[in-house]
């Protein structure tokens, strides 16, 4: 494939590569998910294992869902098992960084609250000190450290900030009455229930109804949906096109309409008052760390897995270890495969998916160390800040958490979805762009909202992510292929990643991790 300068300096973003540099008195520093690894397991050069190793059970990929697995393996007191991650720490996207100001996520940075159905995770929660128990009216009571301190979330709209993200003082009464259109149908839609008694959107969302009259929106754009309710205020399509990058890396003409409108109506309504959201400076790696806080010792990093091989006593296991430089393999009675489909497919044919359903989104995140947090006009800084029709998310302070955020040192947390291209050539075009590229870039959208901010930029780390999420693009969450994905003819064998569900959020890994462990003790007699 060729691609121009101006594709480059223009287009999406992709695969990551390590590297260092200084300009000035500016550190940039840029890092990756290991694709340069992983891009191995297309030639497969990789010598004969040296060494053997005897578990019980292995869980093959180390991000939310096999740290779930591996926390309810030890919920049900079963220790006989290890962890094989790529990469050198747990967590997948919900990974962290540090410099010496703040820890900042390099992905996923919060958890919005859970509804009372979520029990697993609730009491998962509890254990991890984030929720400290219960009122009198049965309602959850959280640590007031890890809810999101106020001022929570503000716009940069027509050169001014303003609260929430929606621009309400600033838009014409036909734009205000499109989107409180929107807003009414979408409330209506979070008590609806289907014809088989269950709430049209849930979280996990397989727990959603099956009514074929609402399943029908999956079969369409988010966008078509909406202008086909006569919806075309500018601002809801720019709002709706944000929130679709934001959770799903993939803008709302890409999006399924079912998906769309789970992003509002699969969580209860937002409090009037109060945070809504749970959050940490290195974002979801708190959490986490609270799920590994008993396996840390059956964590095993920096391990690529580029052969699987059943056997008669269960599976024999391949990988490759970068760092050491051999490879080694395992034998285990049962396997939790929480790798994304994609790499599971190539070691285990028998689960492939047809060519095409599968699509990931690329992502790239900068933290940017500033001496001192911006000032601006309007609303005053918060820990979500959007700028209106920019091809970034805005950015998200990391130090927001510390009382005393306002008076020194800060983490500005840029993120940024590459939907300007496919995923295979933003993937493309970001592997070539320089720190420098992805500095200019990222000070531009800066510099919009803060004039002069550049001179405030210390030091920058640039993260990014080939494969970041899963897309979930028209017929992917109710079709055919999805639903099959969790299937096996071996009782010993269960997958569990956030890509079966087609929506890449803590909640679903979460259940897809406790849901192949609970799975594989049940098979194998461990569990009553």
């Amino acid at each position: 494939m060729s691609i121009d300068r101006r594709q480059l300096l223009l287009g999406g973003l992709a695969l990551p590569w390590l590297g260092s540099c200084e300009t000035g008195r500016r550190s940039l520093r840029i890092g990756g998910d290991a694709s340069r690894t992983a891009h191995r397991l297309r030639t497969m050069d990789f010598p004969k294992p040296s060494a053997v190793e005897k578990h019980k059970v292995l869980i093959l990929g180390g991000g939310v869902a096999g740290c779930t697995a591996a926390y309810t393996l030890e919920k049900q007191g079963f220790r006989d098992y290890l962890m094989l991650e790529m990469g050198h720490d747990p967590g997948g996207n919900a990974r962290s960084g540090r410099n010496e100001v703040s820890a900042f996520p390099l992905g996923a940075h919060y958890l919005p609250l859970p509804h009372p159905s979520q029990a697993d995770l609730l009491e998962f929660l509890q254990e991890a000190g984030a929720l400290r128990g219960w009122s009198a009216r049965g309602e959850p009571q959280y640590h007031e450290d890890y809810l999101c301190h106020d001022p929570e979330d503000r716009v940069f709209y027509e050169g001014r900030w303003f609260e929430g993200l929606i621009a309400w003082k600033a838009l014409p009464q036909r734009e205000i009455e499109d989107i409180r259109s929107f807003m009414h149908f979408v409330e209506r839609a979070r008590g609806t229930k289907g014809r088989d008694g269950r709430r049209i959107f849930q979280i996990p969302l397989d727990q959603s109804s099956r009514d074929p009259e609402w399943l029908k929106l999956d079969t369409m754009t988010l966008s078509a949906f909406v202008r086909g309710q006569g919806w075309h205020s500018r601002y809801l399509a720019w709002y709706l096109d944000y929130c679709c990058r934001d959770d799903y890396g993939t803008g709302w003409n890409g999006v399924s309409a079912w998906a769309g409108l789970h992003y509002f109506a699969g969580r209860e309504a937002e409090p009037e008052e109060g945070a809504t959201v749970l959050t940490w400076p290195e974002g979801n790696a708190w959490l986490v760390q609270k799920l590994m806080q008993r396996s840390r010792d059956r964590f095993v990093g920096d391990t690529l897995i580029f052969h699987i091989e059943p056997t008669a006593q269960g599976y024999q296991v391949d990988g490759w270890q970068e760092s050491a430089g051999h490879a080694r393999r395992w034998e285990a009675e049962a396997l939790i495969v929480a790798l994304p489909r994609f790499v599971a497919q190539r070691l285990l044919p028998g689960c492939a998916v047809p060519s095409g359903v599968l699509s990931y989104a690329p992502w790239m995140v900068a933290n940017c160390k500033v001496a001192r947090p911006p000032q601006s006009e309007g609303m005053p800084l918060c820990w979500d800040n959007v700028p209106f029709g920019s091809p970034s998310l805005g950015y998200v302070v990391a130090t927001h958490q510390n009382v005393r955020r306002y008076e020194s040192a800060s983490v500005l947390t840029s993120y940024w979805p590459l939907t300007a291209e496919t995923p295979s050539v933003a993937r493309t075009i970001a592997g070539l762009r320089s720190p420098q590229d992805w500095e200019h870039l990222v000070l531009a959208d800066l510099e919009l909202m803060h004039p002069g901010i550049a001179r405030d930029v210390q030091s920058m780390d640039f993260w990014l992510w080939g494969h970041g999420m899963i897309q979930p693009r028209p017929g992917y969450i109710w079709g055919q292929d999805r639903a099959r994905m969790p299937l096996t003819s071996r009782p010993s064998l269960a997958f569990a990643h956030s890509d079966m569900s087609g929506i890449s959020i803590f909640e679903e890994a979460f259940a897809r991790g406790r849901q192949a462990a609970l799975q594989i003790l049940q098979n194998s007699g461990r569990q009553a």
